[in-house]
């Protein structure tokens, strides 16, 4: 296939820019999507990113976008943008593995709703994108628990992405695509986009509809979008959010208006983490001197705590108790045996010891945190917070020897509430560190406008990684 050469400096543009060039014909469809291709093509062998490639139909999606804007007719501020999704969004006629070897060569006779919605937006997609093997929903202690080994993190090929939206991050982080549809249920859209320095919007629970995408815990799951900056973040959310009548859990809250860049009249509150406890002290410094920069730019923050409750022991339970159910099937049989994770078996016997009873009084505990979070925010329209307390680690590196607490984490998925996580600086290992701002239900805008605003009076989302071509 011959590739059409565009350099790092249109591959790394953001949505907003690369549309306005197609828009304005000083950038072709198919140029773009043939660049992706190519630079895929060299770099996938380094950081193992993607599961499956569709160029065929990307390059036929990529000629009918650009006939289509050509009579202009533009469907959406996507149309002609390339992207990829994690590998467990179905995909018609395109093998769908969910990271893991049970389900190799799966594949669906149909779209999952955030795919047909991104195809009639007019955006082209590359294929599917790597993933941490059943979006580690069984457990997983190193980074190579995937049907597809580890993915590598842009800025170090010897370190690890974060799960379970890894391929997402490494690809993105890489600029072989200018965005992704990752999956949340704690931690894995925010936590690749803080350790691969993108930008990642985590929705509040029931926005997007997850109809055909693989279920790991009914009332934690959140599709979202990880791409260069957290407007481009907001652009694929408002095209994806709504109700959907075969997702009966999405909401038909009004959207409201889009955010501004201006966060001046924001009320802003932050978290102090325990880094002497469990944290990198290079990361506590990027998080300090973003609350600086943001002074410095006109907008104050005070420092506020989180409500004393179990967040995370409940979100613990709840997550365990569904999980059990949602495989079923595949403890059935020897296959879950074939799982990369060894301990994966085991899994099973701890999540059935957890009774009914316990996961009751754990919902039961959920509510008074949704009230006592709701209160919170009565205060604040958005929280700031380190996205992660480390930077990335290496990918062969066994988990359990980290102290991992996520405090914020485990208060934001068990209340369902909005994420958005922006490069803020780098580690003394020169690993990029995550800035997190946490908002209400449904005000995804005021998340966005703080890290726009954020964005705005600094660099760090302009960085590029030191890419490299070593096979590993």
């Amino acid at each position: 296939m011959p590739v059409t050469v565009l350099g790092e400096d249109v591959l790394f543009l953001p949505i907003t820019e690369l549309q306005a060039r197609i828009r304005s014909r000083r950038l072709s469809p198919v140029a773009l999507t043939e660049a992706y291709l190519g630079r895929i093509e060299e770099l996938e062998p380094t950081y193992h990113a993607w599961v499956t490639l569709m160029k065929d139909s990307a390059l036929e999606e990529a000629r009918q976008a650009e006939k289509e804007i050509a009579r202009g007719h533009v469907r959406s501020p996507l149309h002609g943008i390339p992207y990829g999704a994690k590998d467990l969004v179905a995909t018609r006629g395109t093998r769908t593995t969910w990271g893991a070897k049970p389900y190799e060569m799966q594949s669906f006779d149909y779209d999952a709703a955030v795919i047909r919605k991104l195809r009639n937006a007019g955006a082209i997609l590359l294929g599917k994108l790597a993933m941490i093997e059943m979006a580690g929903g069984l457990g997983y202690d190193k980074g190579s628990a995937s049907l597809t080994g580890a993915a590598r993190n842009p800025w170090d090929p010897s370190r690890w992405t974060c799960g379970s939206s890894s391929g997402s991050g490494a690809a993105v982080g890489t600029g072989m695509l200018p965005f992704a549809i990752g999956s949340e249920t704690w931690g894995s859209i925010v936590c690749p986009s803080a350790f691969c320095g993108i930008s990642g919007l985590r929705p509040t629970f029931g926005r997007l509809s997850r109809q055909g995408a693989m279920a790991l815990s009914w009332t934690l799951d959140k599709l979202g979008p990880m791409g260069r900056t957290a407007r481009d973040c907001e652009i694929v959310y408002r095209i994806l959010a709504g109700r959907d009548p075969e997702d009966p859990f999405t909401s038909d809250e009004p959207l409201g208006p889009e955010s501004t860049a201006a966060a001046k009249g924001l009320r802003v509150g932050f978290l102090r983490m325990d880094f002497k406890k469990s944290g990198n002290p290079a990361v506590e410094r990027a998080f300090l001197k973003a609350l600086d920069d943001l002074r410095d730019s006109g907008v104050g923050a005070e420092e506020t705590k989180l409500p004393d409750l179990p967040f995370e022991a409940a979100t613990g339970v709840i997550l365990t108790s569904e999980v059990a159910t949602a495989y079923e099937e595949l403890q059935r049989g020897d296959r879950a045996r074939q799982l990369a994770t060894p301990g994966a078996v085991l899994a099973f016997v701890t999540a059935h010891a957890v009774r009914g009873s316990d996961y009751v009084k754990a919902e039961r505990i959920r509510t008074v945190c949704c009230r006592a979070m709701s209160d919170l925010f009565s205060k604040y329209d958005a929280i700031l917070y380190p996205t992660e307390m480390h930077t990335a680690f290496g990918y062969d590196q066994d988990f359990t020897d980290i102290s991992w607490a996520d405090p914020a984490g485990g208060a934001g998925n068990l209340c369902g509430l909005p994420a958005v996580s922006v490069p803020c600086g780098f580690g003394e290992d020169g690993l990029p560190a995550g800035l997190g701002v946490l908002a209400g239900a449904y005000d995804e805008a005021k998340a966005v406008t703080l890290a726009r605003h954020f964005q705005s009076a600094t660099t760090w989302h302009l960085r590029r990684p030191p890419v490299t071509t070593q096979r590993t």
